[in-house]
C-alpha cells in the first residue's frame, strides 16, 4: 500500500495512467530516460511497413525506437508474431475486401481493379526473365560460331575436322 502512494525517491507515486488515458512508465519523473510506451497507431505503422517488406531496422527507425525495443514493446505477443509474420498477406486481404465492398455498393472502377487482381492471380506469378542480359556476339564471333557449327554436320570431313589436329 505504501508503494502506491510514495515512490522510492519519496515523492508521490504515479498512476498507471494521465489525465488523457496514455499508460504513464513506471519510472516517470526519475532519471534515467523515460520507458517506450507501445501504441496502437505504432503498431499499425509497422505492420503496414513489414507488409511492404521493409527490414526490421528499416521499421524500428521509422517509428524512432531500436529493433530490441521494438521487439520487446511489440512483438513479443504471439499474435503479434503471427501478425508481423503474415502482414502482407493481412493488408492484401484488407484491400481485396474493401475493393469487393465498393464493387457492391456500386462502384465500377473498383469492380474493374477487383476483376483485375482476380485475373492476375489466377495466372500465378510471373515467370522470372534471366537476370543478365545476354550481350550481343560480335561478326567475327558469329563467323566463329557458324564455322564450328557448319565442321559438326556429318559430311565426311567431320572426323578430319574434329580430330587431334582440328581441336587446337
Amino acid at each position: 500500500m505504501s508503494s502506491d502512494v510514495s515512490s522510492k525517491s519519496g515523492r508521490p507515486g504515479w498512476l498507471p495512467f494521465d489525465l488523457l488515458g496514455h499508460p504513464v512508465p513506471p519510472n516517470k519523473g526519475e532519471r534515467g530516460r523515460d520507458q517506450h510506451v507501445p501504441t496502437a497507431e505504432n503498431l499499425e505503422k509497422l505492420v503496414l511497413l513489414f507488409g511492404m517488406g521493409r527490414t526490421e531496422v528499416d521499421c524500428a527507425a521509422a517509428i524512432g525506437v531500436s529493433v530490441p525495443t521494438m521487439r520487446k514493446h511489440y512483438f513479443s505477443n504471439p499474435d503479434l508474431k503471427r501478425a508481423k509474420r503474415h502482414a502482407g498477406l493481412r493488408l492484401e486481404a484488407e484491400l481485396l475486401q474493401r475493393l469487393n465492398q465498393q464493387s457492391i455498393d456500386g462502384k465500377t472502377s473498383a469492380t474493374e481493379k477487383l476483376l483485375k487482381r482476380l485475373d492476375k492471380s489466377r495466372l500465378g506469378p510471373a515467370p522470372v526473365g534471366p537476370t543478365k542480359a545476354t550481350k550481343r556476339k560480335g561478326v567475327k564471333e558469329e563467323r566463329r560460331d557458324a564455322a564450328w557449327d557448319a565442321g559438326r554436320e556429318d559430311n565426311g570431313w567431320g572426323p578430319l575436322l574434329h580430330g587431334p589436329i582440328g581441336n587446337a
